[in-house]
């Protein structure tokens, strides 16, 4: 009985201590995920809220996703472009902790809201300096489409791509979960673009939009794709 017992003690304490040392994999945050996460703040910042023909206002983020994301950065600004009236929505956001992130994800976010999917295929955007953003395009609408009135349809585009350390983009939730497997990947977190157009924007027209945003905003994108130093 006695071994038996003592047995089942030096189990108990074999798990607990798996657990812990997963935990402090998983959770704790090293002193280099600490100063990568200091680098995205410090490049989100940083950021000018005017971009070229683009004028940036800060627009708010609902108090819910700001509490389910506990964000270690958001950036939530709708754009002008002076020259051409077209305007555009764009967020980022970081989450230190990558399993935030599950619940912000447009198949999921928008729906809640009211709006229908018509449409999802994958696409990259490049910028004039080489940096290629690999990501999907949704196509969204809310509203009765058989009404006559105007406000009662509604539509959008959403540009959408998920980030990693090391370079990593991911067209959807799927993927970036997957990144987030085995030893620090979950404290290293995770980033998340989108840019928004309402109405029916061509889509020559949106692309370089697009362009001209991803360049704005490289410095911070740029920031939450940098490697983990070691």
């Amino acid at each position: 009985m006695f071994n038996q017992i003592t047995l089942c003690r030096t189990a108990a304490v074999l798990v607990l201590g798996a657990m812990a040392g997963h935990h402090y994999l998983t959770v704790v945050k090293t002193p280099n995920v600490q100063a990568y996460h200091a680098d995205i703040r410090a490049a989100a910042a940083s950021l000018p809220t005017r971009l070229g023909p683009w004028i940036g206002q800060d627009v708010p983020v609902p108090v819910q996703a700001t509490s389910v994301l506990k964000p270690n950065v958001m950036v939530s600004r709708r754009y002008t472009n002076i020259e051409k009236g077209l305007t555009a929505t764009v967020l980022i956001v970081h989450c230190a902790d990558a399993h935030d992130m599950a619940g912000h994800f447009p198949l999921r976010c928008y729906p809640a809201q009211g709006w229908s999917l018509q449409l999802a295929r994958q696409r990259d955007w490049s910028t004039r300096d080489g940096f290629v953003l690999t990501g999907t395009e949704y196509q969204m609408r809310r509203g009765d489409a058989t009404l006559a009135e105007p406000s009662a349809r509604m539509n959008i585009t959403i540009v959408n791509a998920l980030l990693r350390p090391g370079n990593a983009m991911f067209r959807d939730m799927d993927g970036m979960t997957n990144s987030i497997l085995g030893a620090g990947g979950q404290a290293s977190g995770a980033g998340q673009l989108q840019i928004v157009f309402e109405g029916a924007t061509p889509e020559s027209v949106r692309d370089e939009a697009v362009q001209s945003l991803l360049e704005g905003h490289k410095p911070l994108l740029s920031a939450i794709l940098a490697d983990l130093k070691p």
